[in-house]
């Protein structure tokens, strides 16, 4: 495990050696018919934004397999080869208590956001420490998912921080980094205070009712390929279905003229919507050295709406947003805003492409 003091900030990086049946990839390849055309979920990487050829745009991602039901999924099946990941953990100087952790899949830009300035200075205000992984058997979804606790925890205890391992989380994941940014509230809704998927590179993944009470933003592309398989449309319609069937507390924006990855216009919106949920959900005072910290729940019927984009339209667009009693369009399915505060961010972004 290797350490480094960067002026008086701890960072850690530890890389391991782990079979590649914790992936989502095999996990979906193993519990599914054997008649149904399969996908790994890797991406061609040396042309990123690409479709692979193979990919098969399954519509059902709900997999509600437990730790234990994927243990004796493993023991049923032979062992997979192992391949290396490495997990890295900063930590600001000088705090006495990690608040949060924010986890991010290095599948894409989730290696940036690590290194970003912003989001450390940030972290630094609100006691948050960073964590990002990558490697095939994690970065695009992983089981079970008491490795994420574990590994926090062992790294954390490494320098003098063990409550990282019960800290509430915040997630991203990039492209099929949803996979984990999207399924891991799904099955650990109680220990995750918000979660982003940035351009799903399979939009039908983001389609998890067990994460519906976690507060999600999903940012699409405008010119991005992904976003075309099968149709814009289709793609589109997942959050607001979440929305209407489930309360799911999530809204969504379509980022004017960008592709597969996003733009420096566009991480104020993300951390402005990290700021928002921690402020709403994370209790002031609460200690993880105590144990996992109960977040604060939010109420579907709260908070304002914001309108849908319009693909016809294209570009920027000036979309309606009010608090929920005064909203003119469909409050089950418009995009769930938090407050006045965010929704004035969220409209900025459809409006304008960046916020201040």
């Amino acid at each position: 495990m290797a350490k480094s003091v960067l002026g008086q900030d701890f960072e850690i990086s530890e890389t391991v050696e782990l079979p590649l049946s914790h992936s989502l990839g095999w996990v979906r390849r193993n519990i599914q018919p054997s008649d149904q055309p399969v996908w790994d979920g890797v991406l061609d990487e040396a042309k990123w934004g690409s479709p692979s050829k193979k990919q098969a745009v399954a519509r059902n991602w709900e997999i509600p397999l437990s730790d234990e039901e994927w243990e004796a999924l493993v023991a049923e099946n032979e062992p997979t080869e192992l391949e290396e990941v490495t997990y890295d953990l900063w930590i600001p100087e000088g705090k006495d208590l990690i608040r949060g952790v924010v986890a991010m899949s290095a599948h894409g830009t989730g290696q940036q956001m690590f290194e970003d300035p912003n989001l450390r200075e940030i972290a630094r205000d609100r006691d948050l420490a960073l964590f990002r992984f990558v490697g095939n058997p994690v970065q695009r979804g992983f089981w079970p998912r008491s490795l994420l606790f574990e590994q926090l925890r062992s790294m954390g205890e490494a320098v003098g921080y063990p409550e990282i391992g019960d800290a509430p989380l915040f997630l991203y994941g990039h492209s099929n980094g949803t996979g984990f940014s999207a399924f891991f509230p799904a099955a650990e809704s109680d220990r995750v205070w918000g979660w982003v998927s940035m351009r799903p590179g399979t939009t039908f993944q983001v389609y998890q009712p067990g994460a519906a009470n976690v507060p999600g933003l999903v940012i699409f592309g405008e010119e991005d390929s992904f976003l075309t398989r099968p149709s814009v449309e289709e793609n589109l319609a997942v959050v607001p279905a979440v929305r209407k069937n489930h309360d799911a507390v999530w809204n969504y924006v379509v980022e004017a003229g960008t592709g597969h990855g996003p733009t420096a216009q566009t991480w104020p919106l993300v951390y402005a919507f990290l700021v928002k949920t921690f402020e709403a959900r994370v209790p002031e005072g609460a200690d993880p050295r105590e144990g996992p910290v109960e977040l604060i729940e939010l109420s579907p019927d709260s908070g304002w709406r914001g309108a849908h984009w319009d693909p016809v339209a294209g570009g920027h667009q000036e979309l309606e947003i009010a608090p929920v009693d005064k909203f003119t369009g469909d409050v089950e399915t418009a995009s769930w805003l938090l407050d006045e505060e965010y929704a004035e961010d969220w409209q900025a972004f459809q409006r304008d492409g960046l916020i201040e």
